[in-house]
C-alpha cells in the first residue's frame, strides 16, 4: 500500500469561522477549496498531512439538527500533534494572531516544550519541540 497523503478531516459547525483559525491563525496555506449545493470544503497543508475542514451545503436545511456537523462529542477523543522546529516561535507567531492560547509554554518531563489551543469545535492542538 502506497499512501499519498494522510488528511484529518474536521466537520465544522462554522464552516467559515474554523477556516479562518486554520487558514488565518494558524497560518495553514489553503491547497484547495470548493463550494458545492451539497457540501463546501477546504483543504489546508499541516506538514506532511492536511487539515480538511468540510461545512453544510447551501442546499443544507439549518432549521434541523445535522449530526455530522452538530456532533458535541468528546473532545478528548480526537486531537491533533504538530511537531514544530521552534515551539517558541510557533508560540509567538500563533499568539500574536489569536489570544486564546492558555497555558503558555509547558516543559515536559521527557524534555520536550509543548503548548496547546484547541479550535472552533473543540479539537484539541498540541504543537511541541523535541527535547535534545
Amino acid at each position: 500500500m502506497e499512501i499519498r497523503q494522510f488528511r484529518v478531516v474536521v466537520r465544522a459547525r462554522d464552516f467559515e469561522r474554523t477556516c479562518r483559525f486554520y487558514g488565518e491563525v494558524l497560518a495553514f496555506p489553503r491547497l484547495q477549496s470548493w463550494d458545492r449545493e451539497d457540501s463546501r470544503g477546504a483543504l489546508y497543508q499541516a506538514g506532511a498531512g492536511a487539515i480538511e475542514v468540510l461545512g453544510r451545503g447551501h442546499g443544507a436545511r439549518l432549521d434541523g439538527r445535522d449530526e455530522a456537523f452538530d456532533y458535541e462529542g468528546p473532545e478528548q477523543k480526537l486531537a491533533l500533534s504538530f511537531v514544530v522546529a521552534s515551539v517558541e516561535k510557533a508560540y509567538e507567531e500563533i499568539s500574536f494572531r489569536e489570544r486564546n492560547i492558555p497555558g503558555g509554554l509547558i516543559r515536559e518531563r521527557d524534555g520536550s516544550t509543548v503548548f496547546q489551543t484547541h479550535d472552533p469545535d473543540g479539537v484539541r492542538l498540541s504543537f511541541r519541540q523535541n527535547g535534545a
